[in-house]
């Protein structure tokens, strides 16, 4: 008799399976699947917070109620077939466990837990033009690429294309470094990006000409090229702002 008792007591405990993890971005929409039998027929869904079994999506009696919970009015959507909540207008308070148990017509029920992540989506890049100075044949450009997410990569697009330039994209910033044949309106683009996702900024400049003010050459003489003239105003403009940026950051 004692036995059977407790054979009864045990069919009564939900069953606790492993925790599922899913994710979604801040402002957006992620559904938490309930992990029903699909062959339930639901009779009872019971959505809480898992650290202090707070109801905030309950179907009983054939009634729905998804405001219970201040926090979630308005943002929570609840499946009756499947057992799946959905939050809309992700927050990132949203993110933390959340338990739902689980009832079917035949008296058998279920427990899962699910760990909700919210992340934010990559910033767009900023771009700074350190230097930029008119050559004979065309400009020479030095543009700086930053991003305020971590472990991104970067890669650039210059409009009208070209050949002569030099990139850095991994770590940042990233410099880029060219000669284009034209001393008309030029278009760069930079891209980050991580793992699956990436942003863009587009930043559009002209090249500087002096008026009718002699070229390099004609300034500093035949036997000085206007490249290296150039070139050291280049590594002086990025020394100097490499310094500036680490020996006086910007303030938050």
């Amino acid at each position: 008799m004692e036995l059977l008792l407790f054979l009864i007591a045990l069919s009564r405990v939900p069953v606790v399976v492993s925790l599922q993890e899913v994710s979604g971005y801040i402002g957006g929409t992620v559904i938490l699947p309930s992990g029903a039998d699909p062959s339930w027929n639901l009779s009872r869904i019971d959505w809480a917070l898992s650290s202090n079994k707070t109801f905030i999506a309950t179907y009983r009696s054939q009634i729905t109620n998804i405001d219970r919970f201040p926090a979630f009015k308005g943002r929570l959507t609840l499946n009756q077939i499947s057992g799946d909540m959905t939050i809309h207008n992700l927050r990132q308070e949203d993110e933390t466990n959340y338990t739902v148990y689980l009832y079917n017509i035949k008296k058998e029920n279920k427990v899962n837990d699910i760990r909700l992540k919210v992340k934010q989506h990559l910033q767009k890049p900023t771009i700074k033009q350190i230097h930029n100075a008119a050559t004979e044949n065309g400009c020479l450009m030095l543009l700086f690429c930053s991003s305020q997410d971590q472990d991104v990569d970067f890669s650039w697009k210059v409009t009208p294309h070209n050949l002569n330039n030099w990139v850095n994209t991994k770590g940042g910033p990233s410099q880029l470094f060219v000669h284009v044949n034209t001393q008309g309106s030029v278009e760069f683009a930079c891209t980050s990006s991580r793992k699956m996702e990436n942003t863009s900024k587009v930043f559009s400049s002209k090249c500087n000409v002096a008026g009718k003010e002699p070229s390099c050459r004609n300034r500093w003489g035949a036997g000085v090229s206007c490249f290296f003239v150039v070139g050291l105003a280049v590594f002086l403009a990025f020394l100097s702002y490499y310094l500036t940026e680490k020996l006086y950051p910007p303030e938050n």
